[in-house]
């Protein structure tokens, strides 16, 4: 028996001095750095973007990018980390042919407004809220140097008509910085 108390005794002492002799005591741990990716890094047409051009034009800070690209169309889609919206998307398909008429015809959607100076071509369009979204904001344009190119921007539900009408503005001065004739965005 004596045996076994000096065998649990020395057991014992082994815990306390490896830390073990509090079990309610979180272990503590060295803390945690989050580095930021920048938005280029998730490829397709986010190379043409970073977060700080985005807010620095619409006023709105973006921290999560996915990117893609199929054929000769790039996308990319912005959020925050917070939640669904706001978001904002640009798509840019390379190698349009196709002039002013045809753009305008089967391009910009039938509700749409066209937007003069944009491109050779563009048009802005304001929907309505959806379904656990709220109101969006569209501005697509035909460049010179042959790509269509759309922005949309989703508020999240509740967005009032002064937002919209704020947004609206910064959408459209952004497409017009973004707008080049040599193929190659602003933003970079």
């Amino acid at each position: 028996m004596r045996s076994r108390l000096i065998a649990l005794g020395a057991v014992a002492a082994v815990l306390a001095v490896a830390g073990c002799n509090d079990p309610d005591t979180p272990e503590e741990l060295p803390p945690v750095h989050v580095v930021e990716q920048p938005a280029a890094s998730a490829g397709g047409a986010c190379i043409l973007w970073d977060y700080a051009f985005v807010e620095e034009m619409i006023g709105v800070r973006f921290t999560i990018a996915a990117g893609d690209q199929v054929d000769d169309t790039a996308t990319c889609v912005l959020q925050t980390e917070n939640a669904e919206a706001p978001f904002l998307i640009l798509s840019v398909a390379d190698g349009v042919s196709a002039d002013p008429g045809t753009f305008t015809a089967e391009v910009q959607p039938a509700k749409a407004t066209k937007v003069k100076g944009l491109g050779v071509a563009g048009y802005r369009l304001v929907g309505k809220a959806a379904k656990g979204l709220g109101p969006s904001i569209e501005v697509g344009w035909l460049s010179e140097a042959d790509q269509l190119q759309t922005l949309k921007f989703t508020f999240a539900p509740g967005a009032d008509s002064a937002a919209v009408s704020d947004m609206t503005k910064r959408i459209l001065a952004m497409a017009e910085v973004m707008d080049s004739t040599d193929g190659k965005s602003a933003a970079k």
